[in-house]
């Protein structure tokens, strides 16, 4: 079963906090249900703590999906406390019942400049050395996990360090694939220059999360020539409403379907000139009325 969720992101960007002015998170929930979601995942506004975060939601009859977790592990020295820091959201995670950790693998300043533009070379990239000991942290993160039913989910995300295909397919041949599975967010793939559909088809069973994209793909083009960044993408408006732009939705679908894909589908776009609300309900439409 596909369950369809949204994201506080939408209404508040983390990335933009300056973009628009801040909406209370209840309104924020009753909007999400009244655009049609059944879940959110966690964001600016709802608290951290599992009986309030419960209290919160229940209201609105919304469950937790996940938390994203910006996260460093390829320096020995800091993995302590970055390891540390993520297990008190996998114990929240636990408490709510909720399956998958999202990891983004934090970059430098220098590759948030560089997204959409990173060098094939992998001179923007981390060292074998690197990448070796994130594989260690990783796999010290899934077994602390492990217990408490949580399991982690990489998302290749614009301006980190697993962004392009070459980036994401170095990460899965140095992990367990019971210890890292995939968030797969076809926004930021193609950003990062990769097909959405062709991930899909290669790491079916890793497939644990899906954030549905859709890219301007001008934008993105006026992004890669002017060396906007990530963040002068999104204030460009570089993911625009769902079928309106450059990933083919059809094709994802159809991929997911082909993978047996089942778990939770999360309309993130991030920023838009529209208001949340009118891009919540715009998006929810078009996912029911062209797939069901």
């Amino acid at each position: 079963m596909i369950r369809i969720g949204t994201a506080p992101m939408n209404w508040n960007s983390d990335d933009l906090p300056d973009l628009r002015p801040k909406i209370p998170i209840p309104q924020v929930l009753r909007e999400m249900v009244e655009a049609g979601y059944e879940g959110t995942e966690y964001g600016t506004g709802l608290p951290p703590d599992p009986k309030s975060l419960t209290a919160m939601l229940a209201p609105h009859g919304l469950a937790l999906a996940s938390m994203f977790c910006w996260i460093s592990l390829e320096e020995a020295q800091r993995q302590r406390e970055e390891i540390e820091r993520a297990m008190g959201i996998a114990r929240t995670l636990s408490a709510m019942r909720v399956r998958e950790l999202i990891l983004g693998i934090r970059g430098s300043d220098r590759r948030i400049a560089l997204a959409g533009r990173v060098p094939p070379d992998g001179s923007a990239g981390l060292t074998e050395q690197q990448w070796g000991t994130l594989a260690d942290g990783i796999h010290r993160l899934a077994g602390l996990c492990e217990p408490l039913g949580v399991r982690l989910a990489v998302h290749p995300h614009a301006g980190s360090y697993v962004e392009t295909r070459a980036e994401l397919q170095t990460l899965f041949r140095v992990t367990d694939p019971k210890a890292l599975g995939l968030c797969v967010d076809a926004g930021h793939l193609v950003f990062g220059g990769a097909d959405p559909v062709e991930v899909v088809e290669t790491y079916g069973p890793r497939v644990w999360y899906i954030h549905i994209k859709d890219v301007n793909a001008a934008i993105l083009a006026l992004s890669q020539q002017n060396g906007l960044g990530f963040l002068g993408a999104l204030r460009s408006y570089v993911f625009c409403e769902l079928g309106k732009g450059c990933v083919n939705l059809r094709r994802f679908m159809d991929a997911l379907r082909r993978v047996n894909f089942a778990g939770w589908m999360i309309i993130e776009q991030d920023t838009s000139p529209l208001t949340p609300l009118e891009t919540a309900r715009t998006n929810r439409r078009y996912l029911k009325e062209t797939f069901g």
